[in-house]
């Protein structure tokens, strides 16, 4: 008796008795992996901002554990301690930094407020002069006060406001500190954990790959906080030496907002351009050209110097991720843009240019 297997098939059908050439249907297996696949990408979308706290916790422990290792050059005991260490001097130089230049910065912070005020009623002068309506609530506050309480009867709303929004940033501070801590006391452990979630034969390539990634991020951030640290000072001491008022404020502000590529040193030149204009255009021209001296500097000698280490990220690309990301996200999107991007990059090199495609580099 002849098996149903062994039967010859009619010519131009397959087994299962369709045309040759037609196309297949999808099996269960590739149905699940589809839902599975948009049901984690809805997952993602849904806790984006949760997951990028997460990331700006890892880059937190990416700081801490590039001090850490360059502590290990010269402080011959446990990573632990090091660590502690590391903690304590950050917390003695936030703590100081609180101590010594908040009540300076507030009076600052007035100051500014009031000459940019000051600046925009001017302006709003000059602009009826010539037969043009100034748009409403464009006279600027005159005080900080006014600028955080412009109206009493809305005291409590506004008091309601700050509250909920100083509750969400101090929580969102705590959970970037503590998820940076635990990163950077045992890396090792959570890298060992993605790694097992992956077949033997890729463990140890995708290890390699996570660890160029860390190495980003370290050298990233180190050249960062570096330049940071470096305008702001530039700023400072720049705008004392010109007679600026403000000029510690108007230096923080410059460090601060260059964290943003391209787009920080044009967001740091409006405030220092306000405020120079209460003391006369030759002021104006001398701060904007001490602002714009520091940026040559900076871009043309301490950014290449950051970008041996670091990924080197396209322009277009960096830009691009940043107003996607800004409008999606808001200030953390913007801030977290780039790092994310090199991150990315390096895997997406790594894992599928190279690897899938057999490119190089």
């Amino acid at each position: 008796m002849t098996d149903a297997s062994s039967r010859p098939t009619p010519s131009g059908t397959d087994r299962a008795g369709r045309p040759e050439g037609a196309p297949s249907r999808p099996g269960l297996g590739s149905v699940l992996v589809a839902l599975a696949t948009g049901a984690g990408l809805f997952l993602a979308w849904q806790t984006a901002g949760t997951l990028l706290l997460i990331f700006a916790g890892l880059l937190f422990g990416a700081l801490l554990d590039a001090a850490t290792r360059g502590l290990a050059h010269v402080l011959p005991v446990g990573r632990g301690w090091r660590l502690a260490l590391v903690c304590a001097l950050l917390a003695l130089g936030a703590a100081s930094l609180a101590a010594w230049g908040g009540y300076n910065l507030l009076a600052q912070v007035d100051g500014l407020i009031a000459v940019i005020g000051d600046q925009l009623r001017a302006l709003r002068g000059e602009l009826r002069a010539i037969g043009i309506t100034p748009p409403p609530g464009s006279e600027g506050p005159r005080t900080l006060a006014q600028l955080l309480l412009p109206d009493p009867s809305t005291l409590f709303g506004t008091a309601y406001s700050a509250f909920s929004l100083a509750s969400g940033w101090l929580g969102n501070a705590i959970v970037v500190v503590f998820v940076g801590l635990f990163a950077a006391a045992d890396p090792g452990t959570y890298r060992r954990g993605v790694l097992a979630l992956l077949p033997r034969d890729r463990r140890r390539r995708m290890g390699e790959v996570l660890d160029e990634m860390a190495g980003v991020l370290r050298w990233w951030l180190v050249g960062q906080l570096v330049a940071v640290v470096l305008i702001a000072l530039s700023t400072w001491f720049g705008m004392a030496l010109i007679g600026m008022p403000g000029a510690f404020l108007l230096g923080l502000q410059a460090g601060l907002v260059n964290f943003v590529p391209y787009l920080g040193p044009v967001i740091a030149a409006v405030p220092i351009g306000l405020a120079a204009m209460a003391q006369g255009t030759t002021m104006v021209a001398w701060a904007l050209g001490v602002h714009v001296v520091i940026q040559i500097v900076e871009g043309y000698v301490l950014a290449p110097l950051i970008q041996r280490r670091a990924v080197d990220l396209p322009p277009v690309l960096t830009l691009a991720a940043v107003a996607v990301f800004g409008t999606l996200f808001g200030a953390l999107g913007v801030a977290l843009a780039t790092p994310l991007v090199a991150v990315l990059k390096v895997a997406v090199t790594r894992l599928y240019v190279e690897d899938r495609l057999g490119g190089g580099g």
